[in-house]
């Protein structure tokens, strides 16, 4: 009985926004992947499996014939060809705290952007860089395409 009391309390607590909200460092999933394909995190590198979830860091890596899609928290949708490197610099959001934030570096290959609510409610928070400029984006989506330099 004391089990059920104590499991009801909990999804009480959850279901009003008692508990503080999911500590876990995901800000967004694989959706789709092929080839080669994988996440570096902390020195390792993980494949790129459908459902994987990406974190502030993480940098996204695509081999020869490889591709990866990810779709972030606020919907944001990220896609990138072969031979890329894109790492996820910074992302928040929180719309609770008036809190946004998506900051990332395509370091080489292609990437396609297309902005979600970040973008939309908080433009002048969102950001990509590429090694020669900044894209401040307002809501939008493009393609970028960045050659791999001697210096990688």
């Amino acid at each position: 009985m004391r089990r059920l009391v104590m499991s009801l309390a909990v999804l009480a607590m959850l279901a009003t926004g008692a508990v503080a909200q999911d500590t876990s460092s995901a800000i967004g999933t694989v959706k789709v992947t092929s080839g080669e394909a994988g996440v570096q995190r902390d020195g390792k590198t993980l494949p790129a499996t459908e459902g994987l979830d990406v974190a502030r860091k993480d940098t996204l890596v695509t081999g020869s014939d490889g591709a990866l899609g990810i779709t972030l928290n606020d919907g944001t949708l990220i896609s990138l060809g072969p031979n890329s490197r894109f790492e996820l610099a910074a992302f928040e959001f929180s719309p609770r705290r008036d809190a946004f934030n998506f900051f990332g570096k395509i370091l080489e290959g292609t990437l396609i952007y297309q902005s979600g609510r970040i973008g939309k409610i908080a433009p002048e928070k969102t950001r990509i860089e590429t090694p020669l400029s900044v894209v401040a984006v307002r809501g939008t989506r493009f393609a970028v395409r960045v050659p791999a330099s001697s210096e990688n």
